[in-house]
């Protein structure tokens, strides 16, 4: 008799999250060779954790081409440069994890609907102008932004108002 242990891994694996680092948030784009990533150290604590997101390509066979941004630098407080929300509006039940670098807000997503498909990626806003891209997923990743809930600052600029994860 050969016994098995099986071990539950998330179905969107990390691309360029390091190895000391896990996917919080990680999905190929559904219009083109990239990915979207929250990489998160571990453990996330307040003490000593990060975060970081990554937004790049994929070469031909589907691993890391190239890393187009990455937000924050510095891993040190990174948590505390994001805003984190759980929220329903509209009744859209809405995870984001959102930042600011430059001229452009960010905002990583997954949206589940009453009716429809879920939905899940980044929209990019231009703070100037107000226009926003959408960057969709080709799948729904899971999202762990549980594991965000008092690491993270609360959103303050959410369609619901401020909100915080629950």
């Amino acid at each position: 008799m050969v016994l098995a242990s099986l071990v539950l891994l998330p179905t969107s694996a990390a691309r360029a999250c390091a190895a000391d680092e896990w996917a919080l948030f990680a999905c190929e784009a559904a219009k083109g060779r990239k990915f979207i990533e929250l990489c998160a150290s571990s453990p996330l604590d307040a003490a000593s954790g990060w975060l970081i997101y990554r937004f790049g390509t994929l070469d031909d066979k589907g691993a890391v081409g190239t890393v187009e941004l990455e937000y924050p630098r510095k891993k040190m407080g990174s948590p505390k440069q994001f805003f984190a929300a759980t929220y329903t509006h509209d009744s859209i039940y809405t995870q984001s994890v959102r930042f600011v670098t430059g001229e452009y807000s960010y905002r990583v997503y997954s949206e589940a609907k009453p009716r429809g498909l879920p939905d899940a990626g980044v929209d990019v806003r231009h703070l100037g102008t107000g226009k926003t891209s959408r960057i969709a997923c080709s799948e729904l990743p899971r999202f762990y932004i549980h594991e965000l809930k008092g690491l993270v600052p609360c959103d303050p600029e959410t369609p619901a108002g401020v909100a915080c994860v629950q």
